[in-house]
């Protein structure tokens, strides 16, 4: 009987998981924070805008992913974005399968580890960043298995390549792609240093040859992506940090059992993902014995880590986790590989414990254990989700408000976080910002009043929320020169509906 090519059992069988996925929560649950985010980026990007240049954005190699999904179903619709979504996540599943298959012919096996990953897909605007590690792994597998020089060259467009879809994620695989080299030069073969950096450097240049054609040809691109990095600079850090949820910080006294055991799940998976990778690459460069599996999910494990304690809550563990995953599939499937039994139980372990952490968090989870009543259907754009009451009737009230009191010619702005809105009100931001999250200085505060004023915003949706509960990041004390024109220039009209942390103000000439 002719054996199937490994490629198309690894592809099978994440399409198949990445398929149920959708069918299962593909319509559940709405973010109008990061989700929106992204999608109002796709959008304009698949109307002709650029990324960074004519909207505050992510890199630009997710948007054009997805505006290549939006064009081919010819809709820019919420489901579109996410199966868009999903069918990146289906890429970098595949790529972790065919990571696996190496160390197991056991379809079951694969099948069992195919689930674990894609529990811990989550959530579901972050498909690209969970994707990418995962297919850094697999990247870094094949240069350790045949070090050739075609190989370097991989290596290094799918750093480039990463970059294009986030400048955080070309550094992250750089440095894995680093640590795989070191280990080749002092422990496989010593020849030909320079003559590897250089296919590195050549491969870096192919994948991220994208990024380089548009600072090329698309006119302020450049200095666009440099304001960015420059912005990043200035704040210091990628992302707002949270207290670190060490399994000793679990409140016993206050939790309910199964918050109390999810709470400690996460807090060693902190743990374990701190000190695995950097203990398997410790081990891997010290043994006389050679595992470049687990030597590989080790590698991209130390900077995905990063990635887990730059704010560290369930979603940003997520987004690190694969590698860990990865490399305890890798010893479990190798190191057990007589014991059927111990495979079985090992990997059921692990699922157990994914269940019990994110599975809690995963949208349809969220939706089967609400009481009735708690989800509502809402027709967003031409899509009919399955959403929390609030946040339709929140959704509601911003386009009844729209609808009555934006005319024609005229502007809505949205502040500080929700652009979830814009798209769903198929607007556009009158402002280059559309998260308003950090705190700006005075000079682009100023240059920020002067787009409102250019783009005629008679409406304003304002929103008072203090994020993880500081008063420091409410929108007053982030845009306090911008929050001042807006209660100055503008008049408020109160509409009972809204919560009470949100503002209507309407321009005080109409």
């Amino acid at each position: 009987m002719k054996r199937f090519p490994d490629w198309t059992y690894a592809s099978g069988f994440a399409f198949v998981l990445v398929a149920i996925i959708f069918i299962l929560q593909g319509r559940v649950g709405i973010n109008l924070a990061d989700e929106g985010y992204l999608w109002y980026g796709a959008v304009h990007t698949s109307i002709g805008e650029v990324p960074f240049l004519d909207f505050q954005s992510y890199d630009p190699g997710r948007y054009y992913w997805s505006a290549f999904w939006f064009k081919l179903f010819g809709n820019t619709d919420m489901l579109t974005l996410r199966i868009a979504v999903l069918l990146f996540l289906w890429v970098g599943l595949t790529c972790a399968l065919l990571a696996v298959r190496r160390v197991t012919k056991s379809g079951g096996y694969l099948l069992l580890t195919g689930i674990l990953l894609i529990l811990w897909a989550y959530p579901r605007h972050k498909m690209f960043d969970i994707s990418i590690s995962m297919i850094a792994v697999y990247v870094v597998i094949l240069l350790l298995e045949n070090p050739k020089p075609a190989r370097y060259i991989l290596s290094g467009a799918a750093i480039g390549l990463a970059a294009f879809f986030g400048s955080n994620h070309g550094l992250y695989l750089g440095f894995a792609v680093a640590l795989a080299f070191l280990y080749i030069f002092f422990k496989l073969d010593r020849t030909n240093f320079l003559k590897k950096m250089l296919n590195i450097a050549i491969g870096i240049l192919i994948g991220y040859s994208p990024m380089l054609l548009m600072f090329a040809f698309i006119p302020g691109f450049f200095k666009s992506f440099v304001n960015m990095i420059q912005w990043l600079i200035r704040l210091g850090n990628t992302n707002i940090p949270l207290p670190i949820p060490w399994p000793w910080k679990v409140d016993f006294t206050h939790l309910h059992a199964m918050d109390i055991v999810s709470g400690l799940i996460v807090g060693f998976l902190f743990l374990l993902i701190l000190l695995i990778p950097a203990g398997g690459a410790i081990y891997s460069f010290a043994s006389q014995k050679t595992n470049v599996y687990i030597a590989a999910s080790a590698f991209v494990g130390i900077p995905y880590a990063y990635v887990a304690f730059s704010r560290a809550d369930l979603g940003h563990l997520a987004q690190g986790i694969p590698p860990l995953l990865i490399g305890a599939c890798f010893w479990t499937l190798q190191y057990f590989k007589h014991s059927r039994i111990k495979i079985i139980g090992s990997i059921t372990i692990m699922l157990v414990a994914s269940f019990l952490s994110v599975g809690r968090a995963q949208p349809l989870y969220q939706q089967l254990q609400a009481p009735s009543n708690t989800f509502v259907k809402l027709t967003v754009m031409n899509d009919q989700l399955l959403i929390d009451a609030p946040s339709a009737g929140f959704i509601r009230t911003i386009q009844e408000i729209k609808d009555q009191y934006l005319k024609q010619g005229e502007s809505l702005f949205i502040a500080p976080h929700t652009p979830t809105l814009y798209s769903l009100l198929d607007l556009k931001s009158p402002i280059w910002d559309i998260y308003l999250l950090f705190p700006e200085t005075e000079d682009r505060q100023r240059e920020q009043i002067e787009e409102l004023k250019q783009k005629n915003v008679s409406l304003v949706i304002l929103g008072d929320i203090a994020l993880d509960g500081k008063d420091e990041l409410r929108f007053r004390n982030t845009h306090p020169i911008l929050w001042e024109y807006l209660n100055s220039s503008y008049r408020e009209i109160r509409v009972e509906a809204l919560p009470s942390n949100y503002t209507v103000l309407w321009r005080s000439d109409n």
